[in-house]
């Protein structure tokens, strides 16, 4: 047998060394290809995803101006507290972060902790999980990953019920929702700042960067003042307690500006409690303006004035109210509570006789009874302090026959 050829080992080992090369070649080629890729075709699409997995925007709501009264007493004022936020999209284990958080909080309990989850599982960046937070449960959660606390601004009424139905109150996004707070919420409320957020890839803190500090609102003067405030809602109390009423209203006017010194409506409730139920919307309605009521005989001094600036009657003119009642057409007729003789105009108004007024009434007629209701405000909302004020009701002109008119 012929004797085995030897191994060229140079030439073999070039061979390889070259297969090898060109392997790393194409490697790096294929490296350098995507790193070219990813760092020129993809920059922007990879500068975006980086940005929104290293920063969360939080925004912080401004401190609210103060509520005073009309000799400065405080109604309603904010101080800063702490809010518990969370950004879901960088917790790796929502239960994990639930339980962890659960614990750091003063009282949690199963359904809160359940509540949390919840929240942890959201498709958002930005997740509020606790509002008003303490002092030592703001320390407890910054040390988890994801949490982060930021300041807010934090209402308070330090009179409780005092005219809580006119002040309203905050929901918890520190947005005025009733009353005052809603009404002047643009004033009041200033504009909130903005709060950068820097973390790693797990989820940890890295650093709180304020990028638009908030701006304080104003503060607002009610004509109200708290003392009277205090003696009518002391008496509408008693009052209700003594007749077992359902509600009670009283309001209380400086007769030569028309100013509001008191304004009370009951039930009441407690606007330092944001929670809403529908079983406290009954408190919380202001019925002064809400709700609608018989204009009863406050029509007698509208008509008694609209007679005198059209020069229908004089003070002294005489009306004979002797039947003590008045017929008008097929409706039901119309009766005094007292029967009178001869009443003049005037004692018509100091006796407060409906078939007086009524006869008086039917003297001006229907277009300028009309034009003086509305000139005194019936029909119409008055004030825009009272955002959910009721207009009222009057019969429109079309409808003004003399049975309205009596009505009216």
């Amino acid at each position: 047998a012929a004797a085995p050829r030897p191994v060229d080992w140079p030439r073999s080992t070039r061979h390889r060394l070259a297969i090898v090369a060109a392997g790393l070649a194409v490697w790096f080629l294929g490296i350098e290809a995507r790193l070219l890729y990813l760092q020129v075709f993809e920059r922007a699409w990879m500068v975006e995803r980086a940005r929104k997995q290293q920063q969360l925007k939080v925004e912080v709501t401004a401190k609210r101006g103060d509520i005073v009264d009309r000799r400065g007493r405080m109604l309603a004022y904010s101080v800063e507290g702490d809010v518990i936020v969370a950004d879901p999209s960088v917790i790796a284990d929502p239960s994990v972060t639930a339980a962890e958080i659960c614990a750091a909080l003063d009282a949690c309990a199963p359904a809160d902790r359940e509540q949390l989850l919840e929240k942890l599982t959201k498709d958002t960046r930005y997740q509020v999980l606790k509002r008003r937070a303490s002092v030592a449960e703001a320390q407890r959660v910054k040390k988890i990953d994801g949490v982060v606390v930021v300041p807010q601004s934090v209402r308070y009424y330090p009179n409780r019920e005092l005219a809580a139905t006119v002040l309203g109150w905050v929901n918890q996004e520190n947005k005025g929702v009733a009353g005052v707070e809603y009404a002047y919420d643009d004033d009041i409320g200033g504009r909130p700042g903005l709060m950068l957020q820097l973390h790693d890839r797990k989820a940890r803190t890295l650093s709180l960067q304020t990028k638009q500090p908030a701006k304080a609102g104003s503060d607002i003067e009610l004509t109200l003042d708290s003392y009277l405030q205090y003696v009518v809602e002391r008496e509408l109390e008693a009052a209700v307690k003594a007749t077992d009423a359902d509600g009670a209203v009283a309001v209380v006017l400086e007769p030569g500006s028309g100013e509001i010194l008191a304004m009370a409506s009951l039930p009441s409730f407690n606007p330092n409690n944001a929670s809403v139920t529908k079983s406290e919307a009954e408190s919380r309605r202001n019925r002064a303006v809400q709700d609608t009521f018989e204009y009863g005989s406050v029509v007698k001094v509208a008509t008694a004035a609209a007679a005198l600036e059209e020069h229908r009657v004089s003070l002294d003119d005489v009306f004979d109210v002797s039947s003590g009642m008045i017929q008008i057409g097929s409706r039901p007729p119309i009766h005094d509570v007292h029967t009178y003789g001869a009443l003049s105009f005037l004692d018509i108004i100091v006796k407060s006789s409906n078939v007086g007024i009524i006869k008086v009434g039917l003297k001006i007629g229907a277009d300028r009874m009309d034009r003086y209701f509305r000139q005194f405000g019936f029909g119409s909302k008055l004030s825009p302090d009272f955002p959910a004020e009721r207009s009222g009701n009057v019969w429109p002109r079309e409808k003004l026959t003399e049975s309205a008119i009596a009505s009216m």
